[in-house]
């Protein structure tokens, strides 16, 4: 097998196994699995800056506000209170702050924006077993 099949084979299987543990997962370990892109992201983001190739830190960049976007947008304001209040703010500021690292290819805002995504990861990885496989109707019974 060529090197370009293996890889491509590895590609798929990669793609394979990421759409399995999406599908398959609790709205805990997607939001977990969000936090991870976006660290990954920002990660690669930043190393792409450095090594000057704009292309590639766009791609990831842009990846990174997709999730930060998709992460806000799963804010539910009507029932989190303030908490929600305040993690949509982080999250629409997260958002602000990365266009404007992307236009001035700023690896220091990338840091910030980092900084704030990882700490909500490990907040995020706190919370009780008992709530991570909760599905979503047993999350909204017990917020309504």
């Amino acid at each position: 097998m060529s090197l370009a099949a293996r890889k491509n084979f590895a590609q798929q299987y990669a793609n394979t196994y990421l759409e399995t543990s999406i599908s398959e997962a609790s709205p805990h370990r997607l939001i977990e699995l969000l936090y991870e892109g976006a660290m990954k992201n920002l990660k690669l983001s930043k190393i792409f800056i450095e090594q000057k190739n704009y292309e590639k830190k766009s791609e990831h960049l842009n990846k990174t506000l997709s999730i930060v976007i998709s992460l806000r947008e799963g804010v539910s304001l009507d029932k989190g209170g303030d908490v929600a209040q305040n993690l949509y703010a982080l999250y629409d500021y997260c958002y602000r702050r990365l266009v404007k690292a992307s236009i001035k290819n700023d690896i220091e805002i990338l840091d910030e924006v980092l900084g704030y995504i990882a700490e909500l990861s490990e907040a995020w990885k706190q919370i009780p077993d008992n709530y991570k496989k909760l599905s979503k109707d047993s999350l909204d019974k017990l917020a309504s």
